[in-house]
């Protein structure tokens, strides 16, 4: 006769435990056997002020999948509190994570794109380093690389060379035309085209086309 599940109650406990590994056990535990409890639970946390505590939550709700992407989106577009939507956008990592093969609708990379342009650098940084990430998955990376050489045409220096080192790890002969491109465009601030000319460096020394 196989045993109990742990309860609800004491798997929550152990997501406040010092050890990571108990506690992406709990996580996993409470994904598998309380998922109608946990989500709800999770989604609360993302508003506790405590950084410990919100992204135990962000770690959480990506062994949930994507049954939380609708609330996740909700959540990002009505909040006005710009670490929780920064939490919203980490927990797309997450997810990632967990279900690599599964591609994320259109409408969250909608939400990484409006998220560039938010009014928290933090949410703004999140969304481009999330975008640098589901590019180098196969089941994303036709969608996310376009918003990447879009990122590149920002003025925020930080952005642009955050894409553009991203792009570099990229294989893809749309990548190269584009830092080409960039490399010498004289309309563009000088460090920009420094930026694009080390980035198709890089490539080079990763022997990518």
């Amino acid at each position: 006769m196989s045993a109990s599940p742990p309860s609800f109650e004491s798997l929550v406990q152990d997501l406040r435990h010092p050890n990571p590994n108990i506690k992406d056990n709990a996580c996993v535990l409470l994904a598998e056997h309380w998922p109608g409890q946990a989500m709800p639970y999770f989604f609360s946390k993302l508003h506790d002020p405590d950084p410990v505590v919100y992204r135990t939550a962000v770690k959480a709700l990506g062994t949930l999948g994507h049954r939380t992407l609708p609330d996740l989106l909700e959540l990002f577009q009505s909040s006005v509190n710009g670490t929780v939507r920064a939490c919203c956008v980490k927990a797309i990592v997450q997810i990632s994570v967990n279900f690599p093969d599964v591609a994320f609708p259109l409408e969250i990379l909608s939400m990484l794109e409006q998220a560039l342009d938010d009014s928290s650098p933090v949410v703004a940084q999140s969304s481009l380093m999330t975008l640098g990430y589901l590019s180098k998955h196969d089941s994303e990376k036709d969608h996310v690389i376009p918003l990447l050489i879009q990122a590149c045409d920002r003025s925020n220096i930080a952005h642009v060379q955050g894409s553009a080192m991203a792009l570099a790890e990229l294989d893809s002969p749309l990548v190269s035309t584009f830092l080409e491109k960039l490399a010498v465009d004289v309309t563009k601030d000088p460090l920009i085209r420094e930026i694009a000319q080390a980035s198709l460096e890089r490539r080079a020394s990763l022997n990518l086309k």
